[in-house]
């Protein structure tokens, strides 16, 4: 349901296909765009980052668990 509002809420189709490789193909596009709203480049020397999206401020908190 999450995915059906946001889709509506961005105007995208609700399309599905039945081919196998076409729809592992959407999925990955998707779960792209996804991790590509929460991309943030660093802004000063602050520590801050804006997001690429929406330029909005964000603030990263280093962890001792990166990958």
């Amino acid at each position: 349901m999450q995915l059906e509002r946001i889709m509506e809420r961005y105007e995208l189709p609700l399309i599905t296909t039945h081919d196998q490789r076409k729809f592992y193909e959407n999925v990955r596009k998707a779960l792209v765009v996804g991790y590509f709203m929460q991309v943030a480049h660093k802004e000063g020397e602050k520590g801050s980052y804006l997001t690429v999206k929406d330029h909005q401020v964000s603030i990263h908190f280093p962890t001792r668990n990166h990958i």
